[in-house]
């Protein structure tokens, strides 16, 4: 909306360019109020500043950034108050941590690479509202609850991935992966869309428990499903 006032946010990634990669895509309807490279620093900022939404960037930390994020917000005294928007491709360890994070008052996820500058507005302004926002093709995490034993009746079931055995589809895609391809690359190579790429590769990174489409590639040469 034209008349909405600016977002504002920092943004947190650890590599140099990652952070400029933040500064293009954020700058329509987002302010950005300074950037930090790790969660200990974003702690430092925020006791001086208050954005709506903290901006991380994944990339080269995966399964380790949201937590630090989420440590620095709290150091500073601001849980409750920021929320937390996360970019990145490896939802199996981050989306857990985020669903049960105390104080987080709004998140989303979204996969790196497929996000425009109008979707990141939109999503940081609801993050900034409160709201979950997810890319739609992670929303099998959080619609699949896990069993819940026995001895636990009153145990609140947890987001649980899919079962460890590839679909054929999957395969080729973790072969697609383990030959070096991007998402779209992939997609024109097998000839579905970028979206259902996005949910092969979630679906794989779940079903092999990878943080990273490295470890997935490694996991899955090592059970038989590629050739590297």
């Amino acid at each position: 909306m034209e008349n909405e006032p600016a977002i504002a946010v920092v943004i947190v990634a650890v590599y140099p360019s990652d952070r400029v990669g933040l500064h293009t895509l954020l700058q329509p309807g987002v302010l950005v109020l300074d950037e930090a490279s790790s969660g200990a620093e974003l702690g430092a900022i925020l006791a001086d500043l208050r954005p709506d939404t903290v901006v991380l960037d994944t990339t080269g930390e995966e399964g380790t950034a949201v937590s630090q994020t989420l440590g620095g917000i709290a150091s500073a005294g601001r849980a409750g108050e920021v929320g937390l928007l996360v970019l990145g491709d490896a939802p199996t360890t981050d989306l857990p941590v985020l669903a049960g994070a105390d104080g987080l008052p709004g998140w989303g996820y979204l996969l790196r690479g497929d996000v425009d500058a109008a979707q990141a507005a939109s999503a940081l302004r609801s993050v900034a509202q409160g709201l979950v926002v997810l890319d739609r093709s992670l929303a099998v995490y959080m619609a699949r609850p896990a069993p819940v034993k026995a001895s636990e009746p009153n145990k609140i079931p947890a987001p649980v991935l899919p079962g460890e055995t590839l679909t054929p589809r999957e395969i080729e895609v973790l072969q697609q992966m383990a030959e070096g391809l991007a998402n779209k690359q992939i997609g024109t190579k097998l000839g579905i869309s970028l979206h259902t790429v996005k949910f092969h590769v979630a679906q794989i990174l779940g079903k092999l428990n990878a943080v990273s489409r490295t470890e997935a590639v490694t996991t899955g040469a090592r059970r038989g499903y590629v050739l590297l």
